[in-house]
């Protein structure tokens, strides 16, 4: 037992690649505990963050995306995801790989205030649920524009109910920040849907819907949106932890309109995905 479970390591360390952390949800679940930190942190950079919130917040994200992306791998148009799950083998191991972060999520959750543990519990049913009905959704349904604002709106409200719910008090640093934080999820959502309608065009989502033109129109006028609050935010505020997170988001949103107008590298680059979901994980650099 002993000797297959070793061989079974060796294995997966043989063929492991980064761009297996992009598929698994991992640096999508990392970003959403990193922001999460930064904003419980807000105004002033000494406010103290319960670590068991965070990982549930982590699993809760990791849990719902997976889930997403298993009902995804049924579907014929998505390539991407049979290279990550490409037998059923593969499907029941991660599977049960995500059933096992539901349940420490589970548990997890009984140590935490009862607040955020009835906003917890609610985000995953929620979000489950939402999940599971644009994946019975055909593959050409035009509903499935909805994915990537749903998705934002998931992540962010996780992140920032969260937050909320752990401070006494809400200063109006976070309600500023939270309308920016918003807008710079949005647009890395909509950027994923951007590059995944150029390199699968039979896949249905927002950007597919909206044309090419329309999106990039709408992600430079969420930039100039984000550059313009960035602004506002630091000029209204005397918190200098407040000033320097308003610059991070700034700066991911000035990044991700970057990366927009770079589409012939990024479309070459096969780690593009996890390029774009990386950008979530800037606000570490604060911590």
């Amino acid at each position: 037992m002993k000797i297959d479970l070793l061989s079974a390591i060796f294995v997966f360390i043989r063929k492991f690649r980064p761009i297996h952390l992009h598929w698994a949800n991992i640096d999508l679940a990392a970003s959403a505990m990193i922001c999460q930190v930064a904003f419980n942190r807000l105004p002033t950079g000494k406010t103290s963050h319960n670590l068991t919130v965070n990982i549930v917040l982590g699993l809760a994200v990791f849990v719902i995306s997976s889930m997403n992306r298993l009902l995804d791998n049924r579907k014929p148009a998505k390539t991407e995801m049979k290279r990550f799950l490409p037998n059923q083998k593969n499907r029941i191991t991660f599977l049960e790989v995500v059933a096992g972060g539901l349940v420490i999520g589970i548990f997890m959750a009984f140590y935490m205030p009862a607040s955020i543990w009835k906003i917890a519990a609610g985000m995953v049913i929620s979000s489950g649920v939402c999940v599971w009905l644009i994946s019975l959704l055909p593959e050409r349904s035009p509903l499935h524009a909805l994915r990537a604002p749903v998705s934002s709106v998931i992540f962010t409200t996780g992140i920032l109910a969260f937050t909320i719910f752990s401070n006494q008090e809400i200063e109006k640093e976070i309600k500023y920040l939270a309308i920016l934080f918003s807008l710079t999820v949005f647009q890395n959502f909509l950027l994923s849907s951007y590059y995944q309608s150029v390199e699968y065009p039979n896949v249905s989502n927002l950007s597919g819907l909206l044309k090419a033109t329309l999106s990039k129109r709408i992600l430079h006028i969420i930039t100039f949106l984000i550059i313009a609050g960035g602004i506002f935010i630091c000029l209204h505020t005397d918190f200098r932890y407040t000033q320097r997170l308003t610059v991070i988001l700034t700066l991911m949103g000035v990044l991700q309109s970057f990366m927009l107008q770079n589409t012939g590298f990024m479309q070459k680059n096969k780690y593009k995905g996890m390029l774009v979901t990386m950008v979530l994980l800037i606000p570490l650099l604060i911590l």
